[in-house]
């Protein structure tokens, strides 16, 4: 997994007019064209095992509902702002992955196991990397490095734990052009 690169970079120039700051904080929004601030879906994610029968079964992250009712499209410039608590680096406290679609939710894959319970598959999620500039003075700016295509997607905060029961989420979804 590659980590991503904190940029710290003013967002304004000395003329410009201080950019609308996050009323809470750790909740993620998009910044639109306009700079208007929309809050994202927001969602605790569960750590949930699937069983295979004898076989084993597979732990994955899941969401409720099949598609987020927040929609950006894929021409959209997708750039996402945080105010984290206390000195917290983003590129640390946040995980953006692009999370599959099935049987009417939405899920994030960690792993397959075997009727022992022993790990017999790692599965790689899909994170996206971004950067992280400072937009005010208390808030983070958030940019994919890469163009995200359409899907679904979530912002995951993270716990401390390597793989906690439940974390906050912040989703949303792209469309095509």
């Amino acid at each position: 997994m590659l980590s991503s690169i904190l940029v710290v970079i003013s967002a304004r120039s000395q003329d410009a007019p201080a950019p609308s700051e996050p009323e809470s904080p750790s909740v993620l929004y998009y910044l639109d064209a306009s700079a208007k601030l929309i809050p994202l879906e927001s969602q605790l994610v569960h750590r949930k095992q699937k069983l295979h029968g004898v076989t084993g079964g597979e732990n994955m992250y899941s969401l409720s509902g099949q598609k987020s009712p927040v929609r950006l499209r894929a021409t959209d410039k997708s750039n996402f702002v945080v105010r984290l608590k206390g000195s917290l680096d983003p590129v640390e406290a946040i995980q953006l992955f692009h999370v599959d679609a099935v049987d009417g939710s939405r899920v994030v894959p960690i792993d397959n196991f075997n009727a022992l319970g022993r790990v017999s598959k790692l599965t790689m999620p899909t994170v996206i990397d971004f950067n992280a500039a400072m937009y005010s003075s208390s808030s983070f700016k958030l940019i994919p490095i890469h163009v995200l295509v359409p899907g679904e997607y979530c912002f995951f905060m993270k716990t401390g734990n390597e793989l906690p029961k439940v974390v906050p989420g912040f989703c949303f979804g792209v469309d095509g052009p």
